[in-house]
């Protein structure tokens, strides 16, 4: 009895044994049947880029169902908070990164999955970053005036924007006061105008602009100036705006618009950011900037840069400008005359930038520079 006993003892303990191994195995083969989470698409309304601020959807599977188990790392940024998710999908706000790409992955119940690159939209976190407490306010209907002090690429920034619809009631126009001129906010207080900037280089140098207003040609303008202050022109006909590339002032002074302004350098055509001469302190250095720009759709932009007040505003470069016109939505932009003459004007709010005037002003008390011309709204 007592060798049966031992027997049967030995065994239940080994079939004992051989379950306990078969679920050690089950758990083993368990544990490996837990699948990584896979990203297989990202996708935003921008065309797939990340912009500052803005939902991103990541497309894939294995993705944690429960509250809190997924996070989504950017480079060094971990983001807990989601928008959505399910076992298919994540959506997430996209953060502010170094540069504008960066690697990114989904870590679901502790589990990581594939690393992805993440491009960002560099224009519009640009202007995130710009405009993201700028002030804004309707001048009237068909003319937005946004003005905004910033800190964009590491320096202080000063920046004034009125975007105008030309029709009916928003007229655009040029005109030409003298060789040495008057204030900008004078010529167009005379004209009855609702905003101005000033225009074309002038006093007599040999890179003065040329002016033509309704069919009269003011000013010839410099022939022997560097292509840079002359290579493109403003014009307006019928209301409709638009910027050319011309081959210095004879160049603009060939055009059949009826209202011409030739300037430069030209900073945008087509759409594209134009190279420019980087050869000139005129055009690397950083200065206070006025330029004009029209859109797509055929808005005109008035634009100006202050500078010259260190930690305050430090103006940009050509090259700058150029791709911040591009920002603020351009197809085509012209650098005007800028430094001392950047004016921006607008009727009952008076000079709204901070004018840079020889060192007659100060941040606090700007002066106006006499200028030769004016492109205004009425």
């Amino acid at each position: 009895m007592k060798h049966y006993s031992f027997i049967t003892f030995i065994f239940i303990t080994i079939i004992s044994l051989m379950s306990c191994t078969k679920g050690s195995e089950g758990s083993e083969a368990g544990a490996e049947q837990v699948s990584a989470p896979k990203i297989v698409s990202i996708s935003s309304k921008y065309n797939g880029k990340a912009v500052y601020g803005y939902p991103i959807v990541i497309k894939g599977k294995n993705f944690s169902t429960q509250p809190g188990g997924n996070v989504v790392v950017f480079g060094n940024e971990t983001v807990k908070e989601l928008i959505d998710f399910s076992a298919t999908e994540i959506t997430v706000t996209a953060p502010r990164v170094s540069g504008y790409s960066s690697r990114m992955k989904v870590v679901s119940d502790g589990v990581e999955s594939n690393e992805e690159v993440l491009k960002y939209d560099q224009h519009k976190c640009d202007s995130v970053v710009i405009f993201e407490k700028a002030k804004v306010e309707k001048i009237r209907e068909g003319i937005v005036w946004t003005s905004t002090i910033t800190t964009w690429l590491g320096e202080p920034r000063s920046l004034n924007v009125l975007s105008i619809k030309p029709s009916e009631t928003n007229k655009i126009g040029i005109h030409y006061q003298s060789l040495y001129g008057t204030a900008t906010s004078s010529q167009a207080k005379s004209l009855g105008a609702v905003a101005a900037i000033n225009a074309a280089y002038y006093g007599g140098t040999s890179h003065d602009g040329f002016v033509r207003v309704d069919g009269v040609d003011k000013v010839q303008g410099g022939r022997n100036c560097s292509s840079f202050f002359a290579d493109g022109a403003f014009t307006i006909d019928n209301n409709v705006p638009a910027i050319c590339s011309v081959n210095g002032n004879a160049g603009a002074a060939a055009l059949s618009s009826k209202n011409v302004v030739g300037s430069g350098p030209l900073l945008m055509q087509n759409g594209n950011v134009q190279a420019v001469n980087n050869t000139s302190d005129h055009n690397t250095t950083s200065h206070p900037r006025t330029a004009i720009g029209v859109t797509k759709d055929g808005r005109v932009l008035f634009v100006t840069v202050d500078g010259r007040f260190p930690g305050l505003a430090v103006g940009m470069s050509s090259e700058l400008l150029a791709k911040y016109m591009k920002i603020l939505g351009a197809h085509a932009a012209l650098n005007l005359d800028g430094g001392g003459s950047t004016t921006m004007w607008i009727k009952d709010k008076g000079v709204v930038n901070h004018t840079s005037q020889g060192g007659t002003g100060s941040w606090d008390n700007p002066k106006e520079r006499s200028v030769g011309s004016i492109i205004y709204v009425k």
